[in-house]
């Protein structure tokens, strides 16, 4: 099971060596459009943190799912959208649900209404993960568009986003110890 939780700026290198990963299909759904390494490298560079929150599904230290929400206050004030990758060996595992579940309650509690997600109208996950958590659908120039409203924040929601993050950070932790090499205790 992949320990998921929100990725640090400092864990850039992993975020990229990640989506350089994804094979042509992925890396073509994750974008709606075919990218280079070279826009790959670009894209990463160009992430804004003050604005972006990335989340994260990592497996034996490795990251192996990713979901990038961003969201510009002044110019799109409660609206955000968010692009989603899973590398081939996670697919249809859950890995996805989770993460747009985590990344929605992340936007949710931000005061963000409005979260939109694009798609290739080929998508069938994609576009099945978008009606699963509410999001409405619609087609356009062979893309599809799916937006979620947001209710506001509540204490329950923000207990969950401090629950989770807790929960993140200690299964790294114990992923982290249990993968170590021990040396045997002297008597």
């Amino acid at each position: 099971m992949p320990v998921i939780r929100k990725i640090m700026p400092t864990e850039l290198p992993l975020y990229r060596a990640h989506l350089l990963r994804l094979d042509r299909a992925d890396r073509y759904a994750r974008f709606t459009g075919t990218l280079s390494d070279d826009a790959v490298e670009r894209h990463c560079a160009a992430i804004d943190w003050g604005r972006t929150t990335l989340v994260g599904a990592f497996l034996n230290g490795e990251l192996r799912g990713a979901v990038e929400l961003c969201g510009d206050r002044i110019l799109w004030p409660n609206q955000a959208e968010f692009g989603i990758s899973v590398e081939k060996e996670l697919q249809g595992k859950g890995v996805g649900s989770t993460l747009v579940r985590r990344v929605l309650t992340v936007a949710r509690n931000r005061g963000v209404r409005h979260v939109h997600m694009m798609c290739m109208a080929g998508n069938v996950r994609m576009r099945a993960l978008a009606r699963r958590f509410g999001g409405r659908l619609a087609l356009d120039c062979g893309e599809i568009t799916a937006q979620f409203e947001l209710p506001p924040p509540n204490q329950f929601s923000l207990a969950l986003e401090a629950l989770e993050d807790g929960t993140g950070a200690f299964n790294s932790i114990l992923a982290g110890v249990s993968g170590a090499h021990r040396e045997p205790i002297a008597a």
